[in-house]
């Protein structure tokens, strides 16, 4: 038993972000975290019955479509939240749209990460790849 423990830890950590990213592009960055958990619950539950016939990673990432395709699906089903706001009309007039050349750029780290006083620390983080920090 600890050994397929230590076996699923090494599967979780090392394909975890690789899911992550494939889930973000079919569900969106909001669901990706929920659904990348219930993809691994399912390979857990899978890998006792793996046969090795082909990859894992092909277990995996068929896990992650049919997870998502049921979630996609199921969406569907579900009753929509509504929106509660004050009613409005037909001949309510909508704000102006913006111009094309609008962009909505990402926030400079600056504004938004903690300076770094230690001199080891700010070496480590910034060695990372720009999208892990």
């Amino acid at each position: 038993m600890a050994d397929e423990v230590r076996d699923f830890q090494h599967i979780y950590e090392e394909y975890y972000p690789k899911i992550v990213g494939y889930l973000r592009r079919i569900v969106g960055d909001a669901e990706a975290e929920d659904v990348a958990q219930e993809v691994f619950v399912k390979v857990s539950r899978s890998l006792y019955g793996f046969r090795g016939e082909s990859s894992l990673s092909t277990l995996l990432y068929r896990i992650a479509t049919n997870v998502c395709l049921d979630m996609l699906n199921g969406a569907q089903r579900r009753a929509r939240p509504m929106d509660l706001g004050a009613a409005g009309n037909a001949g309510m007039t909508l704000a102006a749209p913006l111009a094309e050349t609008t962009w909505i750029l990402p926030v400079p780290d600056n504004r938004v990460l903690a300076s770094v006083s230690d001199p080891a620390e700010a070496a480590v983080i910034g060695s990372l790849e720009r999208r892990t920090r």
